[in-house]
């Protein structure tokens, strides 16, 4: 379907509410007996965080990663549970996610001196991350222990709950899987927590076993693949984004003449050219390299020469184009994985390096 933009530029992403509600029921056959904690931190990556939250009414919960981000859903009205998944910083935050009833993560010694300090007329429920192998944040598994019982001690924490991060959950055959649930399955059942959470998008798919109270997914929300070498088709997940633009110029040009920057890409026969009003002042990946796919008219084109900030170029082949033709640069009938292996990138940073001047057209 043609979009038409409000402002000079073509180039625009199409956000799919209905294909956003078909992943969360997607989420749900998976892992029927547990919660959903929807993470929709990075402007849902990308997406739009107040957008996708609306979509999205029938998670259990919202995951963001500011004190700003929870404020937004509060203004926006989203009265489902949020969780904050970065630091607490100062009292003054304390207080606001009190206020707001969001749930704080406690992953480091800083922050049990600062909630120790902390008085609040209502206890917060809190969230206890702990380290079993991502090497990032939270309390060692030694720890724990230590760390429940001064917690016990504070006023201003009421029930707690327990997560962790899985390292290489986007390959289920790895053997460091197992050991990091092992470790946690000892840990939950050693102490009482109000909810055990520790599989996201990956997880949420292949190792569901794990789904624990609650299950954290994020890219698979948005319709992509989260495991490596299966297709979201594959996990019948319906593509959220649609980065599409036009041809803004048509032409033939003879062989074994350069197209692009640096001149690196000579072309081998004579070869109809389209220049798409797209580059990577719009996000789209510079780094992208010849071959990459594009489709024209919903038929296959690739990628040539060096991507620029406002063009690129593609062979259209036999395609049938002209001037002012729709491009989809990836998402419904191209996706976005195949676009990020062939930038040697990953989904997540190309949703979420959508620039500003990129107009959003939902649907």
């Amino acid at each position: 379907m043609r979009h038409k933009t409000t402002n000079n530029r073509p180039a625009h992403i199409v956000i799919d509410r209905a294909a956003l509600r078909h992943n969360l029921r997607r989420v749900r056959e998976l892992v029927p007996d547990s919660q959903i904690m929807a993470v929709i931190k990075a402007d849902a990556y990308g997406h739009g965080m107040e957008v996708v939250a609306s979509a999205l009414y029938e998670a259990d919960e919202f995951a963001v990663n500011s004190l700003d981000d929870a404020r937004r859903l509060r203004e926006h009205r989203v009265d489902k549970p949020v969780t904050l998944l970065s630091a607490t910083l100062d009292r003054d935050e304390l207080q606001s996610l009190g206020q707001m009833k969001v749930r704080p993560t406690i992953f480091d010694h800083s922050q049990l001196a600062l909630y120790r300090q902390f008085n609040s007329a209502t206890a917060l429920s809190v969230w206890l991350k702990v380290d079993t192998g991502m090497g990032r944040l939270g309390f060692r598994p030694a720890e724990l222990g230590g760390v429940l019982e001064q917690i016990s001690q504070m006023s201003c924490v009421g029930d707690i709950s327990l997560m962790t991060h899985l390292a290489n959950a986007d390959q289920p055959g790895n053997s460091l899987n197992l050991t990091q649930l092992d470790l946690f399955a000892d840990l939950a059942q050693q102490y009482s927590f109000r909810q055990v959470s520790v599989l996201n998008s990956a997880g949420s798919i292949a190792l569901a076993d794990s789904a624990y109270d609650m299950v954290r997914p994020g890219l698979m929300l948005y319709g992509a693949s989260p495991l490596i070498g299966v297709s979201a088709e594959q996990l019948n997940l319906k593509p959220v984004m649609t980065f599409k633009s036009q041809l803004i110029s048509v032409k033939m040009l003879p062989r074994d003449n350069a197209v692009g920057y640096g001149s690196t890409y000579t072309l081998s026969d004579d070869t109809r050219v389209g220049i798409v009003a797209c580059g990577y002042g719009d996000g789209y990946p510079r780094h992208a390299p010849s071959g990459t796919p594009v489709l024209v008219n919903g038929l296959p084109a690739r990628l040539i020469g060096r991507v620029s900030m406002d063009m690129l170029a593609l062979d259209l082949g036999d395609v049938e184009s002209q001037v002012g033709d729709e491009v989809v640069l990836w998402g419904e009938g191209n996706p976005i994985e195949n676009i990020a292996g062939a930038a040697e990138t990953i989904a997540y940073e190309l949703t979420c390096g959508i620039t500003a001047r990129v107009e959003r057209i939902i649907i």
